[in-house]
């Protein structure tokens, strides 16, 4: 079978890169008799010297063995944990001076399949599985077929839902027949009409669209007047390819949320949000705000602080207090705390009545090595209301306005709509928020 014959092949890998056997070595060859004196095991003053042998890995590392090289010893004892039933990782530096071969719970090779370390799509699965959702073969299909091809699932280097992870990555990045094209015309016609309109296209290394942020002339000439506080957010817009969609939004002098700019990303990471960032920033003419609001995000806050360094960053209050009650879960008294702990946060009138009542609460429900409230307090000065009163926020101490105007667009969009119908109802939606705008200002 396809999964056995690829496990003999990377056991033949290993001992060549190990014992330095030639490809003409008959080690792995069905027909071969074994001759029982070859499992000995030869002593000599480099080491131990394994020979010739298939139960070698099962049997394991032996004290003094030498490796060529780390990976190689780590590859060895990985296969050797797969063949036994338990899962490894590597550190940075390994030396064997002793070797426990027993184990504290009882171990099933069988379940090895089944742990992350043993996991894993050679190159041959990733081409079937892109190209197959590309044809339009849904993944339980693709999968099922590459169980067949292997003799069933068990003989399968991954999981099914590590098909699917795979899947769902490339499909963000892909999109469909003509679908780049189509925004680029879009968006050509759209300049055309209004010069004023910005937008740029953010390519991969396969020229394939990575990133999209477009900016609209009003937002531009909202953005003159109201850029004291922006706050930025995504959200998994329902459209086909499941790409973030992300918002920058500001206030006017009516209270009304306005839409400042607006991305499709393909990832959330630093250099992705650096590069929209910038990108956003070049279509306002280099303004920085003077504040943002965003979620409880690394990668958000490295980005800001590299890209917008004067500009003052806050978190989100709301999605913090959202996780007290998994946060607190089992702390005694889990009523009180959550009621004193919210206390702390809005009726500390200084910051240092701030900090000695967080330090009074911490130790009276015996919450010293909760790492969540000590990776809160490191970073207080993002989200505590005493630290951040003294800069104008126009209300606002959650993204719950960008959350509304994500709301506001899946009315437009459904799970089949495509990045070009989603950006000619966004248009639409635009349109319909802009006569708003303008019935307020005549009211």
């Amino acid at each position: 079978m396809a999964g056995l014959s690829q496990g003999r092949s990377y056991r033949r890998q290993l001992f060549d890169e190990i014992f330095d056997f030639s490809e003409d070595d008959s080690l792995f060859a069905e027909d071969v008799e074994e001759d029982e004196s070859t499992g000995d095991q030869d002593m000599n003053e480099g080491g131990i010297r394994a020979v010739a042998n298939t139960n070698a890995i099962e049997e394991g590392p032996l004290t003094g063995m030498l490796f060529p090289c780390i990976s190689t010893m780590f590859n060895f004892y990985k296969e050797h944990a797969r063949l036994k039933g338990f899962s490894v990782f590597k550190r940075s530096a390994v030396n064997i001076s002793k070797v426990i071969s027993s184990h504290n719970h009882e171990l099933e090779p069988s379940m090895s399949r089944l742990m992350v370390a043993h996991r894993s799509l050679n190159m041959d699965m990733k081409r079937r599985l892109e190209a197959n959702d590309i044809a339009g073969i849904r993944p339980t299909k693709s999968i099922r077929l590459l169980e067949v091809q292997a003799g069933g699932p068990e003989n399968l280097s991954c999981l099914s839902k590590d098909c699917r992870n795979f899947i769902e990555r490339k499909r963000r990045l892909r999109l469909g027949d003509g679908d780049a094209e189509a925004i680029r015309k879009l968006f050509v016609r759209m300049q055309r009409n209004d010069p004023e309109f910005f937008y740029l296209f953010d390519l991969d290394d396969d020229s394939r669209l990575s990133n999209v942020l477009w900016v609209h002339p009003r937002s531009q000439a909202a953005y003159e007047e109201f850029n004291d506080v922006v706050s930025f957010d995504t959200t998994y817009l329902v459209n086909r390819y499941k790409l973030p969609f992300a918002t920058i939004i500001g206030v006017n002098h009516h209270g009304q949320s306005i839409l400042l700019g607006c991305a499709l990303i393909s990832h959330e990471d630093v250099n992705t949000f650096k590069w929209l960032f910038m990108t956003w920033l070049e279509a306002m003419e280099d303004v920085h705000p003077n504040s943002i609001l965003t979620d409880q995000c690394e990668s958000m806050r490295k980005a800001i602080r590299e890209v917008m360094p004067n500009t003052r960053h806050r978190f989100c209050l709301w999605h913090i207090l959202c996780k007290v009650p998994e946060k607190f879960k089992g702390v005694t008294d889990y009523d009180s705390a959550c009621l004193e702990f919210k206390a702390v946060i809005y009726d500390s009138l200084t910051i240092e009545m701030f900090e000695r009542n967080w330090n009074e609460f911490v130790v009276k429900h015996g919450l010293e090595r909760n790492e969540w409230l000590s990776k809160l307090y490191v970073d207080r000065e993002y989200w505590v209301p005493i630290y951040l009163n003294h800069t104008f926020w126009a209300g606002m101490v959650s993204t719950q306005r960008s959350e509304s105007m994500h709301a506001y667009f899946d009315r437009y969009v459904n799970s089949m709509s495509t990045l070009k119908q989603f950006v000619e109802q966004y248009e639409i939606a635009m349109c319909d928020k802009n006569e708003k705008e303008f019935y307020a200002d005549f009211k």
